[in-house]
């Protein structure tokens, strides 16, 4: 139970406005490095951070941002989520609360995807933009991927091309121990292109260090691109790594 009397989401710049009316301002994306006015009355909720998300924001891929907030909300737990604004609520005397994001108008924003999680959880909140749930669950569903398609390629072409590839091994990946295969040592760079369109739309959505990929597996290993490469034609890698349990193989 969250001991107030209003929760609201909403944009930094409401700031001068909700500290006028009793709020507590709380970021929900980290650090606040806008230069906003009375930005240092602005708290944190320790773990509720995007700054790992940077290449996934940058390139409007809102499945992978939303995939990874909603795990760093259900990983905390609404128990644990609803002490920490206790705590807030404690320390400065108050029963309001807001919420933020630098997200602008109808446009994706993380503050939603907390709205909805507290929702889900019997916690009442309102967005003072009006913004709509319904609005936003459909950018949640928009896979930058999945939009540019893939060529019908079978599976066993594309296991079996990878396979034959040259492999190096990533020596500065010590925590992660993988290989990896240049697109300029790929003869046929069209098929490359091709074989990452296959990777990125049948991948399925891992997490590692913060960061979402599209996972690859086939016959006892996994393969995997960066999202900094947001559109299928600039990537120029594609990583591999061993299965520890065969098993998950396609």
């Amino acid at each position: 139970m969250i001991n107030t009397t209003d929760i609201v989401t909403a944009n930094f710049t409401k700031l001068d406005e909700l500290l006028d009316k009793g709020y507590i301002c709380v970021s929900i994306v980290g650090k606040v490095y806008e230069d906003i006015k009375h930005k240092e009355k602005i708290e944190r909720i320790r773990g509720l951070n995007t700054f790992r998300m940077y290449y996934h924001i940058r390139s409007k891929d809102y499945y992978a941002c939303y995939y990874l907030y909603n795990s760093i909300l259900e990983r905390k737990g609404i128990e644990l989520l609803s002490k920490e604004i206790n705590q807030l609520l404690v320390k400065h005397n108050k029963t309001k609360i807001a919420l933020c994001d630098n997200s602008v108008g109808s446009e994706f924003g993380f503050r939603h995807i907390l709205r909805y999680f507290l929702l889900k959880n019997k916690v009442e909140v309102r967005d003072i933009h009006n913004i709509s749930l319904k609005q936003q669950k459909q950018l949640w569903k928009e896979d930058n991927y999945k939009k540019q398609g893939h060529y019908n390629l079978d599976n066993s072409f594309v296991g079996q091309t990878l396979e034959k590839c040259t492999w190096i091994y990533a020596k500065t990946a010590k925590n992660n121990p993988h290989w990896y295969t240049l697109r300029s040592d790929f003869t046929d760079h069209e098929i490359y292109l091709h074989i990452v369109s296959h990777i990125r739309y049948f991948g399925k959505p891992e997490i590692f260090e913060g960061v979402l990929y599209r996972v690859y597996y086939y016959n006892g290993y996994k393969y995997w691109d960066h999202p900094c490469d947001s559109l299928n034609k600039n990537v120029d890698l594609i990583n591999r790594a061993i299965l520890v349990h065969p098993k998950q193989e396609v």
